[in-house]
């Protein structure tokens, strides 16, 4: 992200877990998929090991889109989307490998309602499914009983049919706890699959 100053970058970790923000991206980009897809394609890419350098991510970006190029920053807008997503990437991983395990989900803020908040979690999950495929490969078979048993899990969250019903008092409980699961999740696969280097182990 060369060009933006640390004004710029402050504002951008505040803002790049905006989902209002990713939402509208999404509208001026005219997209296809779900903005909380995006982000679980990114994290199962990272999770199962894989890095990718700037290009690849933008066209990953694009083709999640559906279009051939990134729009141009306008006037009304807080950041450029090629700023933010490059934003995202970085904290995203960051968020990934911190020990404060402070990883979080791109999802509706709480006062969305229910069944577009379980319709953005399904998406999130799906996205991640498809990352973790795409960089692992065969290597998700040879995985450890429980991170496969965690995969059937998603899978079976990612079929979740969005009927929920906004009266339910069970229903914000219930997301947030399938939430920190899936959350719990993510994390553990990406220790399985990134073990650190030996120049970045602790030394005793």
């Amino acid at each position: 992200m060369s060009g933006i100053d640390e004004n710029d970058t402050q504002r951008l970790q505040q803002i790049v877990y905006d989902f209002d923000l990713w939402s509208d991206v999404h509208g001026r980009h005219g997209a296809i998929n779900h903005p909380s897809e995006l982000h679980g394609l990114l994290a199962g890419e990272l999770a199962a090991g894989e890095r990718l350098s700037s290009e690849r991510w933008e066209n990953l970006v694009l083709e999640h889109l559906g279009c051939d190029r990134l729009k141009e920053e306008e006037e009304d807008e807080q950041v450029s989307p090629r700023a933010l997503l490059h934003a995202f990437y970085a904290a995203t991983l960051a968020s990934l490998q911190s020990e404060d395990m402070d990883f979080r989900l791109l999802l509706p803020p709480e006062q969305a309602p229910l069944n577009q908040r379980l319709e953005a979690l399904s998406n999130w999950v799906r996205g991640f499914l498809e990352g973790m495929a795409r960089a692992a490969g065969d290597g998700l078979s040879r995985a450890p009983d429980d991170i496969r048993e965690l995969i059937r899990d998603f899978v079976a969250i990612s079929q979740v049919e969005n009927e929920a019903d906004d009266s339910e008092e069970d229903g914000d409980r219930d997301i947030e706890e399938v939430s920190e699961y899936i959350r719990v999740g993510v994390l553990n696969v990406f220790a399985e699959f990134n073990h650190p280097q030996p120049d970045q182990q602790t030394l005793h």
